[in-house]
């Protein structure tokens, strides 16, 4: 696999404009000579003249400050950089050797702003980040009309690769000419990236379309010198990657990675498993799910989300051209996956559960009940799954037998003998006393039940709603806040004390501009990777999620606060290292 570097860009201060250059050396620990050296730090943030590496909350920046996309850089002299804002064409350019904080401030109309320079660290969004690479030929593949890959702001933007090559690539290493670079994370993109980089404007929902039409909200790969010593990086070099991944040292579960498919089984003529093994290696809990991504004919990517049934195992429904892709693999072929997304369905406290599915919507249900086997956990339990007859209802023995080995009780309700669908009475009958539910099906199937749960006193906050969600093919279009603020927020566990108005955008993008860990995955409230608890306050959501969460949960990544708010995050599994 061989390409070549199209473009290489220097960007000497966070969130202004690149410099495109012919070469650059790159220092170990630090990436380009010059890149992200400087930044405006903000005049509410206690950043002296020479700092540390900081969480971006204290600097000006494209994801909170899309008017830095009109701040030009030129290179003065060796080491010094003169800014000039393209609104304020005949005003006096911020100088890197002279004092700037007045200037600063008539630009953007803000006290106590001031130019920074890193200690002995680039002023990255990450601590460890040395090189951004941007693979051109996935940008055209997301077929967004004249989209300027300025957007992404890479160091390296490289072409004559396939799309989606870089999906691969994390634990690799590239050569880059005569440098040699290992990739160590996807770039999980943000906010910064819906301003167009000549208006400023916020013109396209990048983060919502990237993971609409890629399944996944990354695009680009962080990088880092191989060797202890510089290198030099020349525009029109060739690029070639490594043999297979070696050990990844961080691993998100929003990262696409190849998993290799370990047996593919036959439930029925219907129905397929593929076990698999992820080379990440992260924990996957009952009521997750992984989501499969697969390259289309027109160069382009389409995906789906499974539900586990077992670890690591999908079951899949043949009913279109995804599934029957899927049901084609074998052993040893290798899968794109990401994931697993969202809420484990078991409370720590053992609670009494109750699990309802219709047809393949059993999958969830099935790892729930191996789940409880192998945990020798005895909570009360009773499982109602629904299907046209026990012939059609895959995985249905091996639910019945965990759960006959767990004590509990499980019912099959055959609606083609029956010649009816469960109502009210049916689902609530079975309903043990003070149980947390799982309600998986299609989404009617899922909005019935657990309104009948609601209307039987079951509070929608025990209600683990998982219902079939299909790919949207258009981004959300954002009401606008009801109130733009501001409105203090703050995050606990990690204690962080943050300012929301409505140019901070959501919730979640609130906490990705502090360093607040909020996984996440759809960005337009579908997937529940988001949720937080609210401990205090109301929130009011800017697109409407398709299942409404429960009374005290929010959606981070659609939800902005009416008020002062305080947000939990729900306790995670630690990762596993990878082997």
């Amino acid at each position: 696999m061989t390409g070549h570097i199209a473009s290489l860009w220097v960007y000497p201060v966070k969130g202004a404009r690149g410099v495109p250059v012919e070469e650059a050396d790159v220092l170990p620990g630090t990436g380009l000579r010059h890149d992200r050296s400087l930044a405006i730090a903000r005049g509410d943030q206690q950043v002296p003249p020479r700092t540390a590496w900081r969480p971006r909350s204290a600097f000006k920046q494209v994801a909170r400050d899309p008017d830095m996309t009109q701040v030009t850089v030129t290179m003065a002299g060796a080491g010094v950089v003169e800014l000039r804002h393209l609104a304020h064409p005949d005003g006096p350019p911020v100088r890197s050797d002279r004092p700037s904080e007045g200037i600063l401030g008539a630009w953007f109309g803000e006290p106590g702003l001031r130019l920074v320079r890193g200690d002995g660290a680039a002023l990255w969004d990450l601590p460890d980040t040395e090189l951004s690479l941007v693979n051109l030929a996935t940008v055209r593949a997301l077929a967004v009309s004249d989209l300027d890959f300025r957007r992404f702001r890479a160091n390296v933007y490289l072409d004559g690769l396939p799309a989606f090559a870089e999906l691969a690539w994390v634990g690799r290493r590239v050569r880059l000419g005569d440098c040699e670079a290992e990739v160590t994370r996807h770039t999980g993109r943000c906010r910064a990236t819906s301003a167009n980089p000549s208006t400023g404007e916020r013109d396209v929902e990048l983060p919502a379309v990237l993971t609409r039409a890629f399944g996944h909200p990354n695009l680009g790969v962080y990088a880092r010198l191989a060797a202890p010593h510089p290198a030099l990086l020349r525009k029109g070099a060739p690029v070639t990657v490594g043999g297979p991944p070696g050990t990844v040292r961080y691993a998100d579960a929003s990262w696409p990675r190849e998993a290799e498919v370990l047996e593919t089984v036959r439930e029925d003529d219907r129905t397929v498993s593929l076990w698999l093994r992820d080379p990440f290696r992260l924990p996957v809990a009952a009521g997750q799910h992984l989501r499969v991504h697969l390259p289309t004919a027109d160069g382009g990517m389409t995906w789906r989300a499974y539900s586990v049934s077992g670890r690591l195992r999908i079951t899949v429904r043949l009913r279109g051209e995804v599934s029957n892709r899927l049901a084609s693999l074998v052993s040893g072929d290798r899968l794109l996956i990401s994931g697993p997304f969202g809420v484990p369905a078991l409370s720590p406290e053992r609670r009494p559960l109750y699990l309802v599915s219709a047809g393949i919507g059993i999958t969830p249900v099935a790892a729930t009940v191996r789940q409880l086997v192998a945990d020798a956990d005895r909570r009360p339990l009773a499982v109602l799954h629904v299907d046209a007859d026990e012939k059609s209802a895959a995985l249905w023995p091996e639910v019945a037998d965990a759960v006959q080995r767990t004590g509990g009780t499980a019912t099959l309700f055959e609606t083609r003998p029956a010649a009816r669908r469960p109502g009210p009475s049916d689902i609530v009958e079975l309903l043990p006393a003070g149980a947390d539910a799982l309600v998986c099906g299609s989404t009617g199937f899922v909005a019935a039940v657990s309104g009948a749960l609601r209307a039987a006193g079951v509070d929608a906050d025990r209600i683990h709603a998982d219902p079939f969600l299909s790919p949207a093919t258009e981004p959300p279009v954002r009401r606008p806040a009801p109130d733009p603020g501001p409105h203090p927020v703050t995050y606990l566990p990690e204690d962080v004390a943050a300012t929301w108005t409505d140019a901070d955008g959501t919730l979640l993008e609130l906490a990705e501009n502090h360093g607040v860990p909020v996984p996440s995955a759809c960005r337009s409230g579908a997937c529940g990777t988001c949720v937080l608890d609210l401990v205090h306050g109301e929130v009011s959501y800017l697109v409407d999620p398709p299942i409404t969460p429960g009374s005290r949960a929010v959606l981070a990544c659609s939800a902005v606060p009416t008020g002062p708010v305080v947000l939990r995050s729900r306790a995670a599994t630690p990762a596993e290292g990878p082997e």
